[in-house]
């Protein structure tokens, strides 16, 4: 692999530069800054088998953009909540071939709703989050400041105040 050096100060760039020179690959410090994480996560996933990382002629890891959206898709994966348990099955699937697609499809489809699980909880916590700074808006002297409280089907969430 040849390894290019452009001068890219943020990650946006980093991406662009991937997407305009396929063959250019990123250090694992790159590679950390362009995914927002640290080498030390990059470094576990490849050490829990998720991941295949090239080394340069001096030993270094390189990551060409396949291996950075693997990573990418890995960390988005284990940002949604999925363990490492299933991701590695998931990879096992992969590696394992185009007969496997049925069984990646159905982890994806759980996933989804797993992600639109948290996604609505995430909603009542942020109309929570609301309704008690307009509460508090309120007490403060704001009292133009209407709210309801959310709940999560038709009972009350309740106001602990």
């Amino acid at each position: 692999m040849t390894q290019h050096t452009a001068d890219v100060s943020r990650p946006s760039d980093l991406r662009q530069a991937l997407s305009v020179d396929p063959d250019r690959v990123l250090s694992i410090s790159e590679v950390s800054e362009v995914l927002g994480i640290t080498a030390h996560t990059a470094r576990y996933y490849e050490r829990a088998g998720l991941l295949e990382v090239a080394r340069s002629h001096s030993g270094h890891r390189v990551y060409d953009s396949a291996t950075v959206e693997r990573l990418d898709f890995l960390v988005r994966m284990r940002t949604s909540g999925m363990g490492i348990s299933q991701l590695k099955r998931y990879v096992e699937l992969v590696r394992a071939g185009e007969a496997t697609t049925p069984q990646r499809l159905q982890i994806m489809v759980d996933q989804r709703e797993h992600i639109l699980a948290q996604i609505h909880e995430l909603e009542l916590a942020l109309t929570t989050t609301d309704y008690k700074i307009a509460k508090y808006a309120g007490t403060a002297g704001d009292d133009s400041t209407t709210a309801t409280i959310p709940s999560r089907t038709t009972a009350s969430v309740g106001d602990p105040s």
